[in-house]
């Protein structure tokens, strides 16, 4: 299937990116750390890699290939993108030991595409990792506005969800206004509520049960004093 682009591919030694930074046995954790260290490069937008690297890698991972520009504009197609780069970045990371992604080159020197060069054909590098993935990783803690990126058959509408109407384009500037609200309610409710501490809940059995003893002393010792009256 993939075995058509191998020659344009290998004989493009100056346009493709050679790369063999995906290090074996390497994990999405491990490789975080050099990608936020280096924020400051691709602002200007991703890389334009021709279009046969980016379809071939985008089949391989079973991903459409239309998915890239996928319209309209807004969190929705964002988030489309956002699950796309997060459920493939395993295999990404393993194409260093794939053999079957290494068997469509001819030459000696396969594309080894890194994990930055996937994410860039959706979105710059930067962007992701300082926009998309916090707010879209807090946003999925609130179901009902998982089941709105979704467009989940039983989603609020979007009148409900943001008291907007339908036709209107939401951003990640809305996203972060609705996200702060709903962190200001819970910190509302939280105030309102406040539990007492275990520490005084336990004293206040403490006291209870103090008073009961001290409370059936004072009557038996009643008792014993009527008694001894009487057998006097």
């Amino acid at each position: 299937m993939f075995h058509q682009w191998s020659a344009s591919l290998g004989s493009r030694s100056g346009s493709v990116p050679h790369s063999s930074s995906v290090a074996s046995g390497s994990s999405v954790g491990s490789s975080n750390a050099p990608l936020v260290a280096n924020l400051s490069e691709n602002m200007g937008g991703p890389p334009r890699l021709p279009k046969e690297n980016k379809d071939l890698l985008l089949e391989y991972l079973g991903i459409d290939t239309g998915l890239p520009s996928l319209g309209p504009p807004g969190l929705r197609s964002a988030y489309q993108k956002f699950k796309a780069i997060i459920n493939a970045t395993p295999k990404v990371m393993g194409l260093a030991k794939d053999a079957e992604w290494k068997a469509q080159f001819n030459d000696t020197h396969p594309w080894l595409p890194t994990i930055v060069n996937f994410i860039d054909i959706f979105v710059a590098k930067s962007q992701f990792y300082q926009i998309w993935k916090p707010m879209f990783l807090q946003a999925q803690e609130y179901p009902v506005m998982k089941d709105w990126l979704n467009q989940h058959k039983d989603w609020l509408s979007t009148k409900e969800l943001w008291n907007v109407e339908a036709q209107h384009t939401l951003m990640f500037a809305d996203l972060k206004k609705w996200l702060e609200e709903k962190d200001w309610e819970a910190d509302m409710k939280g105030k309102r509520k406040a539990p007492q501490s275990p520490l005084k809940l336990k004293k206040k059995k403490h006291d209870d049960r103090d008073r009961g003893v001290v409370q059936r002393r004072h009557k038996k010792s009643k008792t014993s004093m009527e008694s001894d009256g009487e057998s006097e």
